[in-house]
């Protein structure tokens, strides 16, 4: 319903007083297909996946990969590296606001130990992006869950034989354990894209967009236009474009998956 009701304000220059307004037809997505904020946006929203994918996307399965080599310690590792997840986002998230504090935040308190100037961090459009995505090199959460449970489900015999072959550690994890695991890896590179492209929470509570526009989203931009400029037609009709290029973007990535399964 909500899909549907959406896509009919699109197609309005939506009108709260008197319901539906005036019918523009396509008007609305004339308007943002030929707007450089909507492509400014939409940069800004594929950087910061570009960044997530750089920072943070490789690091549960670097860590379910040498979680698996451990002799002793795999579940209490395990646990320490899941535990996050019970943490609510919004006390992670002001975590890591007070780091990048340019007064008296850890990070600058690290640059000063190093002998490094002081950065705005939050602050500097060329640094905000980065900042935004830096948790990810923490790892963690439930992709380590997923990965270690995929690890698991490889034949032991297969292992077994690699290691009677006289292969070392390096060797199982990179032509054996890693390719293994590679079809989930592509289908949560899927849902990471996906989740790119949505991406609000945590640009809204650390940033609100900022500095300037320079890290704000596509859905960012959605609120925006319906809730803060009152254009509901218009912000429906930025909802839809997202879900269109959510859909292509997927759809592309897993067609690209089945060829090279092939």
């Amino acid at each position: 319903y909500p899909l549907v009701r959406g896509l009919f304000m699109s197609l309005y220059r939506w009108d709260m007083a008197s319901p539906p307004g005036e019918f523009i037809g396509l008007g609305n997505f004339a308007n943002a297909l030929t707007s450089s904020h909507f492509y400014m946006l939409l940069g800004n929203t594929l950087q910061l996946f570009a960044y997530g994918v750089l920072l943070g996307f490789w690091v549960p399965i670097a860590q379910a990969l040498v979680l698996n080599h451990l002799r002793t310690g795999y579940y209490t590792f395990r646990f320490l590296y899941v535990l996050p997840v019970a943490v609510p986002s919004i006390a992670f998230l002001m975590t890591w606001m007070y780091i990048w504090t340019p007064n008296s935040g850890l990070a600058n308190a690290a640059m000063g130990a190093l002998g490094l100037p002081p950065q705005t961090w939050l602050g500097d459009p060329k640094l905000v992006k980065l900042c935004l995505r830096a948790p990810g090199l923490l790892g963690g959460g439930m992709g380590i869950l997923i990965y270690t449970a995929a690890i698991h489900n490889i034949s032991p015999e297969v292992v077994e034989a690699a290691i009677m072959d006289g292969a070392n550690a390096w060797k199982r994890t990179w032509y054996i354990l890693l390719p293994l695991i590679m079809p989930i890896v592509r289908i949560m590179f899927v849902i990471s894209l996906t989740r790119s492209l949505l991406a609000f929470d945590d640009v809204w509570i650390l940033t609100q967009g900022g500095p300037g526009y320079a890290s704000t989203t596509l859905v960012m931009g959605v609120y925006q236009r319906a809730f803060v400029q009152s254009q509901y037609g218009m912000g429906s009709a930025w909802a839809v474009l997202i879900l269109v290029l959510t859909l292509l973007f997927t759809l592309l990535r897993l067609r690209t998956m089945n060829e090279e399964s092939m």
